[in-house]
This record gives C-alpha cells, sequence and structure tokens, in this order.
C-alpha cells in the first residue's frame, strides 16, 4: 500500500483506523507529520511491529510492515526531499521497498514540466529498485502516466501494478484541498472529486500484481493504492 497522508491532514485517529481497516502487509507512507507518527507508533504497534519514520511534514516518510526490516535509510536524491529505503525479510526473502515522493513539476514554456534534478531523482529511484530484484517502489510521484518520467520508469523495468492488474482509472488526487495548495483553506475539508492518477506501487519481476486498486478515503487530499502481489518463483 502507498498513500500520501498529507502532511497532517488526514486526521491521525482516521488515518490509524483506515491502515487497520486495509491491514496491507506493508505500507508505504508520504507527507507523515509529527502528530501522525506519534499515532502510528502508539496505535499500529500491534499489527505492524516493524516501522520507520521520519515525521517532517511534507518531506516526512513512514515504512510500516508485518515483516522485520534489515536496516533502513535515507536516500538524499532531491535536496529537501529524502526518500526512504530499506529491506524487508518477507519468510526469507529479501525485498528492497523504496518510498518516494519526487516534487510536482512547474510551469515552464512548453507546459508543466519535472526540472532536471526531479527527473534524475526518478531514475536513480528506478535504478536503485532494479540494481536489487526484487523491489517495491512506492508513492506520490506527482504524475500521470503520460508524463516522460513514467515512460523512463517503464523502460527501465519496472512495472505498474494498477496498469498491469487495476481496474477503473485508478484517480487519486484530490480528495480535498491540500495544505500545499494556493486555493482558498476554507476549502479543506471539502471532498472533492479525483481527477488523476499520481500514486503508484512499482514492482520488479520476479514479483506479479494480481490485483490493484484504491483504497478508503483516509481523509488526506490523496486516496491510497493497493496492489496484492505474489512471487512466480522465476
Amino acid at each position: 500500500m502507498t498513500f500520501n497522508v498529507g502532511n497532517g491532514l488526514a486526521a491521525p485517529a482516521r488515518m490509524v483506523a483506515v491502515l487497520r481497516q486495509v491491514g496491507a502487509d506493508i505500507v508505504g507512507l508520504q507527507e507523515v507529520a509529527v502528530a501522525q507518527a506519534a499515532a502510528l507508533e502508539r496505535d499500529l504497534r500491534d499489527l505492524y511491529p516493524y516501522q520507520l519514520l521520519t515525521s517532517s511534514g511534507f518531506a516526512g516518510k513512514g515504512l510500516l510492515s508485518r515483516y522485520p526490516l534489515i536496516g533502513g535509510e535515507r536516500l538524499s536524491l532531491y535536496p529537501g526531499r529524502p526518500d526512504l529505503k530499506a529491506v524487508v525479510d518477507v519468510d526469507g526473502v529479501k525485498l528492497r521497498v523504496i518510498i518516494a515522493h519526487p516534487p510536482p513539476p512547474r510551469p515552464r514554456a512548453a507546459g508543466m514540466r519535472f526540472d532536471a534534478q526531479t527527473l534524475a531523482q526518478i531514475e536513480a529511484l528506478g535504478l536503485l529498485a532494479i540494481e536489487h530484484p526484487p523491489a517495491v517502489l512506492l508513492g506520490d510521484f506527482n504524475m500521470t502516466p503520460r508524463n516522460q518520467a513514467y515512460a523512463r520508469l517503464a523502460a527501465a523495468g519496472l512495472v505498474d501494478a494498477f496498469a498491469v492488474a487495476g481496474s477503473g482509472r485508478g484517480w487519486t488526487l484530490p480528495m480535498r484541498v491540500g495544505h500545499s495548495s494556493s486555493f482558498d483553506h476554507g476549502l479543506q475539508g471539502v471532498r472533492l472529486r479525483p481527477v488523476a492518477r499520481a500514486d503508484y506501487v512499482w514492482y520488479t519481476p520476479p514479483l506479479r500484481a494480481e490485483a490493484a486498486w484504491v483504497g478508503p478515503d483516509g481523509g488526506s487530499d490523496h486516496l491510497p493504492v493497493l496492489a496484492r502481489l505474489v512471487m512466480t518463483g522465476d
């Protein structure tokens, strides 16, 4: 599961309830605020005894796992927006898990474009994932499947779980006005209708996606995305 919890926008109690309802084995979180991290540590240790959290708001990340973690580190691929990498021991299989949140594209003369540093960050994330399979790359990538960066990840050998095993459009954003929005903050809390697919579960062989779907509303400006992945034995 991947879920951008909106830098506190998802109220801690509601966020915890949705995570418990879904019960994914491995969860990657983006934009983890201090109060959210405290709730995860306090209220979900029974479900997720293995946790790796950096509660720094927009740059915050989290990894929750039912399986033991073998180390973890922050990845400094973009200034002020560290990504997160760890290895999860899934019944003896070492699964690399990377949680990412590249910055959004900015207006350019040719339209909305990632800057060169963001493209380099996304390319580096893809290379890290394919270097030591099996691996999953989870996150809010601030892009749709039409973006050139999406094509780069696919060309590197990563598979978009929703593209191969999902149904529907997979739209996750926006559920409501986020803290980073320039819109009137008086609209925050008003439920919107998502119009973009920005959140992804990427994986490498020998994993295979059996199903992928958009999860329930947890109070953030994003909806979570889930995938059921299996080892093929190849």
